[in-house]
């Protein structure tokens, strides 16, 4: 745009200077007429000045709204819990609210003819629809809660990522800490084989330490994720003690997000600490848990364990 601009603003100059001069060219008081060419000039070149900056405070504005996150609507997912390079687009089919901060509010799900199962431990309710269970609503997946095989979301809810894209343009903006969600959505059979390889390479038992058995993954539920940072580790231990998992957990509560395997609690989680898997459960149940930077566990904080059977 600004290209063009100058050539107008060259084509009007030859032209106004051409007929000025013819015009001036027999008058007597050529001193006068030339004061007035310099006057007129300078306001044309002052016009074109204005008219540059606006132009490029647009282009700005443009340019900066391109580049809003898109972290992760190019979600990362991999075979086994460490980085690769398959793509694939977030959408969502989940029922969503916001409430009237602006945050997110909690996913609704219809749970209309569910089955009842009874109470927690603190008094929260059971139900199971379709093969899920809910506790207070909230979807479980875990070592005692599975997911049967046929569900499959296919993708990461989009509340989840609209909240995460909030999420990680908050940590660039503050911290310039540039982030992504790497391996979000798993399906039943690709946790069936990173389970399987961890297996074969670990024993079960050490592998239950740190990876779901097929069908009890929160990968599977489309509404959890793990965490990148540039030139940081990913996906490991390594990232534990970096600013980026510092920052996570302190402000992930902000957007709904909990740190899902929380350090210390590996008794109740049933899971080494993960400081890089986040799962959304919206703002106000993010907040409890957060609990002033000593996180609970949905767990714990539910009356519920994480155990498997055998």
């Amino acid at each position: 745009m600004i290209k063009y601009i100058d050539i107008i603003a060259i084509i009007l100059f030859v032209l106004y200077s051409l007929i000025f001069f013819k015009m001036n060219k027999k008058k007597k008081n050529k001193k006068k007429g030339l004061v007035k060419y310099i006057k007129v000039i300078l306001v044309f070149l002052i016009i074109i000045g204005m008219i540059h900056v606006l132009a490029s405070i647009g282009h700005k504005e443009n340019k900066e709204e391109g580049k809003t996150t898109t972290t992760t609507n190019e979600v990362v997912t991999n075979d086994i819990e460490e980085s690769t390079t398959t793509e694939v687009t977030i959408t969502s089919t989940t029922t969503t609210a916001r409430n009237t901060s602006g945050t997110f509010a909690k996913i609704n799900h219809d749970l209309s003819g569910s089955e009842d199962r009874g109470k927690t431990s603190k008094g929260y309710s059971i139900q199971v629809k379709n093969g899920i269970t809910y506790i207070d609503g909230y979807m479980v997946a875990n070592k005692t809660y599975s997911l049967p095989s046929s569900f499959n979301p296919g993708k990461l809810d989009s509340v989840v990522s609209s909240a995460a894209d909030k999420m990680f343009a908050a940590a660039k903006s503050e911290k310039g800490y540039k982030m992504w969600a790497q391996s979000g959505f798993r399906s039943y059979s690709t946790q069936e084989s990173i389970y399987n390889r961890y297996v074969s390479n670990d024993g079960k038992a050490n592998a239950d330490t740190y990876s779901a058995r097929p069908g009890n993954s929160e990968h599977q539920t489309g509404l959890a994720f793990d965490v990148c940072s540039d030139d940081k580790p990913c996906i490991t231990s390594g990232f534990n003690s970096t600013p980026q998992a510092k920052w996570l957990s302190e402000n992930a509560w902000k957007y709904g997000f909990i740190l899902r395997y929380v350090e210390g609690k590996t008794d109740e989680t049933g899971y080494k600490y993960e400081s890089w898997h986040f799962r959304y459960v919206g703002s106000e149940l993010a907040e409890k848990l957060y609990n002033n930077g000593n996180w609970i566990t949905m767990e714990s904080y539910f009356g519920f364990d994480s155990k498997y059977k055998d």
